[in-house]
């Protein structure tokens, strides 16, 4: 007969990304406004199907990248983004979200570029994209983190971007 090992303990710690809603729990810190149209702008992504994604030329390679991130990560989407190449001073979801450039009409979530350059806030924005995923997202309840359960408000949303 084989010896048996002792079971071990061993005490919860974030060690990838499938525990990374988890590891920040207990931080309990609120997101900041800037945060919370990102994941705004997250969940309109993954939950709309055949999107258009239209990047910057220094982008498009990591765009692609996601797109196929998306294809792989949510088996039902049919459609996913198609990638296109821009300006250099936005990104955007054709008629769903807009991260920098002029401000667009109140049916499109934005996210100005204030001090945040936007290759900064596209990282951000990515890394919202695939925790959202890692949680279940779209196919879970609960899981599309604050925000994600009631009605988007732009107006609201862009005025309190613009205080903060």
């Amino acid at each position: 007969m084989a010896a048996r090992k002792p079971a071990r303990t061993i005490p919860f710690g974030p060690t990838g990304s499938a525990d990374i809603l988890q590891g920040f729990r207990p931080l309990g810190v609120p997101m900041d406004e800037m945060s919370l149209c990102l994941a705004e702008a997250a969940r309109r992504l993954l939950r709309t199907e055949g999107t258009c994604l239209v990047v910057p030329n220094s982008l498009i390679d990591v765009a692609l990248q996601l797109s196929l991130d998306i294809s792989d990560g949510i088996p039902k989407m049919i459609r996913e983004p198609e990638v296109l190449v821009g300006s250099d001073e936005s990104v955007e979801i054709i008629d769903l979200v807009q991260i920098g450039g002029v401000e667009p009409d109140l049916n499109i979530c934005w996210i100005p570029v204030n001090e945040i350059p936007l290759t900064e806030l596209w990282e951000k924005w990515v890394h919202q994209i695939h925790d959202l995923m890692v949680a279940g997202y779209p196919g879970c309840v609960g899981c599309g983190g604050p925000g994600s359960e009631g009605d988007w408000d732009e107006m609201a949303s862009r005025a309190r971007t613009r205080v903060t």
